[in-house]
């Protein structure tokens, strides 16, 4: 897996979406403690982690706009620095008030929306074909280790220097991101000139490449369900679960790092093996996911098999959502034509994040007039359905639309 980096330009990409993917995973612990300790109740921290997730909407958004339209060089660049910008600009909010604290967050998210939909283009482009699963799997792989051992690292530097210095640690790393972004070669010109021309106009024709490929409607539908009622009752109950039934929040700690040892476990299998239906390893590993509610409906019952199977569900999901997501970034790659590629990405993340917080929102309601079991009962079992029956959907065993068409005809 690590031959890839001989490429020079896949290295430095690699370089600055690890240390992206590090400034990512410190700023939201260093900002949660920062702002109870500073800010006080939890009316606030939602307040500010919400601005996040709309600013990530919004940035997916914009890079819909602009990343076909301009150098994937300039657009990392750009998206990092605004971000690292933000996130030095929060430092001093903190001294303000807590709409510019948001207003700060907000624009930080932007430029994640941003980065993350040039990033995955950008691969399709500098990675040949053959190596594209190895590249997704290494840049998986990097942002997983950083997702483990981050929080830890925040939490120690918090302790350590303070909120003011850890989250100004972050905003550094994502100027270095972008740096490492400028240093890409020069010269590269811009996929899409129509794309720069009319961006708003444009877009249209991102929907009309989306209905041609139903592998990915049908990908985006399942995925719509697993981040807005898989991932997101889990989010909810698992601290309650924890809490009440499993002792208490180091519980907690250790069903996420089970999850993600599984992400790793699964970046790795993926990075030695391709299979000659990804698509149905995919769905497959996706609807693995379905297990973490239905084990969480077990500590109630039975508290002594309740802890072993919760752990060994987030295992397996862990394992099930890099079996998913790596095999999807790289079909994307695969049969999008560049000049659309960015934009489908941030359709991708703009859709499915965009659907997430109706989950959070709704999901609460669910859980206190219907109760905790059958809910998590019920989201386990939709996660789990959807992801299986976008399998009855043509061209998603392969990944590949059989009414696709071909690179040497004219785009649409």
């Amino acid at each position: 897996m690590l031959s890839i980096l001989d490429d020079r330009r896949f290295r430095l990409a690699w370089l600055s979406y690890t240390a992206s993917s590090t400034a990512t995973s410190l700023t939201p612990v260093a900002l949660t403690l920062f702002l109870l300790d500073t800010q006080g109740g939890v009316a606030v921290l939602g307040l500010v982690l919400g601005s996040r997730t709309a600013g990530f909407v919004v940035g997916a958004i914009i890079g819909g706009m602009i990343t076909d339209g301009h150098p994937r060089r300039t657009v990392l660049t750009v998206a990092s620095a605004v971000r690292g910008t933000a996130i030095l600009a929060s430092v001093a909010a903190f001294t303000v008030s807590v709409p510019a604290i948001c207003a700060a967050i907000l624009v930080a998210g932007i430029g994640e929306g941003v980065f993350r939909g040039a990033y995955q283009a950008l691969i399709g482009e500098v990675v040949a074909e053959p190596d594209r699963q190895r590249a997704n799997a290494l840049s998986t792989l990097s942002n997983r280790l950083m997702l483990v051992g981050g929080p830890t690292l925040a939490a120690l530097l918090y302790a350590t220097v303070g909120g003011s210095v850890t989250l100004a640690a972050a905003g550094l790393l994502w100027l270095g991101s972008a740096g490492l972004a400028f240093l890409l070669p020069r010269g590269e010109r811009p996929p899409s000139n129509d794309a720069r021309r009319r961006p708003f106009a444009d877009y249209a024709e991102v929907l009309r490449e989306v209905g041609r490929h139903r592998w990915f409607v049908a990908g985006l539908c399942a995925l719509v369900v697993w981040l807005a009622l898989g991932f997101a009752v889990q989010q909810l109950t698992l601290p309650v679960v924890s809490r009440s039934e499993l002792g208490g929040d180091t519980f907690l700690g250790i069903a996420l790092g089970c999850y993600s040892a599984g992400a790793v476990a699964g970046a790795l299998l993926l990075s030695r093996w391709t299979p000659s239906r990804p698509g149905t390893v995919a769905f497959l590993g996706l609807g693995l996911y379905g297990l973490v509610p239905l084990a969480l409906t077990v500590p109630s019952v039975s508290p002594e098999w309740g802890a072993a199977l919760v752990l060994l569900a987030y295992f397996a999901g862990g394992v099930g959502i890099e079996a998913f997501n790596i095999p999807w970034f790289s079909a994307i790659q695969r049969e999008v034509p560049p000049e659309r590629m960015g934009r489908l990405f941030s359709f991708d993340f703009m859709v499915s994040h965009g659907a997430a917080p109706l989950g959070l929102i709704l999901l609460p309601l669910a859980l206190t007039t219907v109760g905790q079991a059958p809910v998590l009962l019920v989201c386990g079992l939709l996660t789990v359905a959807a992801a299986l029956g976008a399998l009855a959907v043509p061209g998603t065993r392969r990944l590949a639309d059989p009414r696709a068409v071909t690179r040497s005809e004219p785009s649409l």
